[in-house]
């Protein structure tokens, strides 16, 4: 399966955006010189059985890149399907990406596996929401890798394994929603109980029953707020 690819390089008058559609398609919204605002959206039924939907994300040096997450993703029954992503932040450049849900129905078998690479001066700030069944259901299996790191080596290293119809005590109780800001790069306003990195970059999460009314919410207002300090306005 063709790889989702977005990727941001500066250019005059308008900076240069390529865009390959494969499992999720990602269509220009607007764009000046240095920044490029991104919807991504489904091409199609994802994640099917057996489907290996793979993401590649580049931002330019000094660039900045919004993704829109459109309509989320559901992982549906069947056979094991993956959802990789590989983002690459170059040096002075910024990535904002606020995931909607990623849903792992009844009788799915997912690995995920997301990666952020950060060079010098760069900045992330990421929405991840991860739900283990939709209204009514417990949830399949779901694997779960993050990774992201700067040129001084790794600032977060998560795998997280869970499965609805066998929950394991101490991994996410009784709840089904398993919601993070993570912002890197710069020191976000993080509140008394968010877990702030020894590097610059600190993450808030939050454990649910459901994926409404999210405390994440002004979080994630505050901490982008925050990280757009020095950036400007893209124009269509």
């Amino acid at each position: 399966m063709t790889a989702t690819r977005i990727a941001v390089t500066a250019g005059v008058p308008r900076a240069h955006v390529e865009l390959t559609v494969g499992a999720l398609a990602p269509r220009l919204i607007s764009r000046d010189t240095m920044t490029a605002n991104v919807a991504m959206a489904a091409a199609g039924m994802v994640l099917l059985g057996g489907d290996h939907v793979h993401v590649e994300i580049d931002v330019g040096p000094a660039c900045t890149l919004t993704i829109e997450d459109v309509g989320g993703t559901v992982a549906y029954p069947g056979t094991r399907s993956s959802w990789t992503l590989d983002a690459r932040i170059g040096a002075d450049a910024t990535l904002y990406w606020r995931g909607l849900p990623f849903v792992v129905t009844d009788g799915a078998d997912v690995e995920r596996s997301s990666s952020f690479a950060l060079k010098s001066g760069a900045r992330a700030v990421i929405r991840e929401t991860l739900v283990l069944g939709r209204y009514g259901e417990q949830g399949g299996r779901l694997v779960s890798a993050l990774s992201v790191s700067d040129p001084g080596g790794p600032l977060l290293l998560e795998r997280l394994e869970a499965d609805g119809a066998a929950p394991e005590p101490g991994v996410l109780g009784g709840n089904r929603v398993l919601d993070a800001v993570i912002a890197v790069g710069f020191r976000p306003p993080a509140r008394p109980h968010d877990l702030e990195f020894d590097a610059l970059g600190a993450m808030a999460r939050h454990l649910s029953g459901h994926t409404h009314g999210s405390p994440l919410d002004p979080v994630w207002d505050a901490w982008v707020a925050d990280a757009r300090v020095n950036d400007g306005p893209a124009e269509a």
